[in-house]
Formats: structure tokens, C-alpha cells, sequence
């Protein structure tokens, strides 16, 4: 299958997946660093709610997020309430949001990352930098610890047959076309925890 008819049932097959009402990749960005979510009680009792907020809002306002998830995470540090999904559309999502909140992908929950495999297979497809990437790189890890027949039908229990086809049809597809070892490594294991769902190499 070449890159082009890829991106297009890419495209058609995940178009009306939706992160409903799951954390974004920022929020999970962020809980990498600190454990904690905006809409959760504050994990440090020796401070008081100004104190910890004050402190996690400096923490946002002086890392590298980008400015609209920035301010968004700011108020919804205040408000105590989760972030607002700027990105309802999974083919919107562009690269550099990926790249920019790629720790996230270890903490997203199966439907999140559902939600967020299109725009990654899009990015690596469509960009020469893409497979090569951080956000590549910890999508596929997060797909590569799901080694058993349980933890890869618990991570993917929200694909369709046909969406779980799509991603082991890419996977075959990049494979090999990086010189980096440990790419090539974890694309190999994740064909292979696939296989547990019946899909053959």
C-alpha cells in the first residue's frame, strides 16, 4: 500500500473519532511532570490553594507550551475545571502540538489514544521529520507496552476492525524506512503485539 492511498483511508476510516470527555494530550503532558490534573484536588497540602496555584500557574506560564494551551491551562487552573479540547477534529491536529505535549502519550487513556493516532500517522506519512520525531517516538512506545493479548485489546478496545487494519497496514509501511534502530525496534514490537489481535506480519 503506498502513502497516498494511506493517508486517505487514514482519513476516512478515523474522520468521527472524538475525544469526548477523555483528558487532552497537554493536560497528560502535564500530569507526566506533576501527577496531578487541573480539575483534581491539589496534591501538596503544605501549601495553601493560592500557594498551589500560584505555583503550578508560573510552572505553565515559564515552560514552553504554546501560547493558546498556556493560557487555556492557566484558567483552568483557577477554575479548578479541565482544559477545553481546541482540537475537536483528530485530521486538525498539527504537528508541533504533537511534538510539543508528546509526554502525554504514556498517560492518555485507550480513547484518548484513539483520538490522537490519526493526526500522528498523518505526521509521520506527510513529513520527512515525522517518524523520526519525539511525538512518533512515544506513540509507538505506548503501543509497544501493550504486549500481551490483554493490554493490546484493553488499549485499543475503542479501534474499529477496519481502524486497527489501518494502523497495521502503516506500520508495515514505515517500517525500515529510518536509519534509527530504535524506531525500527519499536515499530517491529508493536507489529508483533498487534499479531496478538490477528493481524499477521
Amino acid at each position: 500500500m503506498n502513502t497516498e492511498n494511506l493517508l486517505q483511508q487514514i482519513k476516512l476510516e478515523f474522520k468521527n473519532v472524538s475525544l469526548d470527555d477523555n483528558y487532552t494530550l497537554p493536560e497528560e503532558d502535564y500530569a507526566d511532570t506533576s501527577r496531578w490534573h487541573f480539575d483534581k484536588r491539589r496534591i501538596d497540602l503544605n501549601l495553601t490553594e493560592e500557594e498551589w496555584a500560584n505555583q503550578e500557574i508560573h510552572f505553565i506560564d515559564t515552560s514552553g507550551w504554546l501560547l493558546e494551551e498556556r493560557q487555556e491551562a492557566i484558567n483552568a487552573i483557577k477554575e479548578k475545571r479541565r482544559m477545553s479540547n481546541r482540537y475537536p477534529n483528530p485530521l486538525e491536529i498539527p504537528s508541533i502540538y504533537l511534538e510539543r505535549y508528546s509526554s502525554g502519550f504514556g498517560y492518555l487513556t485507550p480513547k484518548a489514544y484513539l483520538f490522537y493516532t490519526p493526526a500522528t500517522m498523518i505526521y509521520a506519512l506527510n513529513d520527512a521529520n515525522g517518524i523520526d520525531s519525539e511525538s512518533f517516538r512515544s506513540w509507538l512506545r505506548r503501543l509497544s507496552w501493550a504486549n500481551n493479548h490483554e493490554l493490546i485489546t484493553e488499549l485499543l478496545k475503542f479501534f474499529s476492525k477496519n481502524q486497527i487494519s489501518i494502523l497495521h497496514n502503516f506500520l508495515l509501511h514505515m517500517s525500515n524506512k529510518t536509519p534509527s534502530e530504535l524506531i525500527n525496534n519499536l515499530m517491529n514490537k508493536c507489529l508483533e503485539n498487534i499479531r496478538y489481535l490477528g493481524f499477521n506480519n
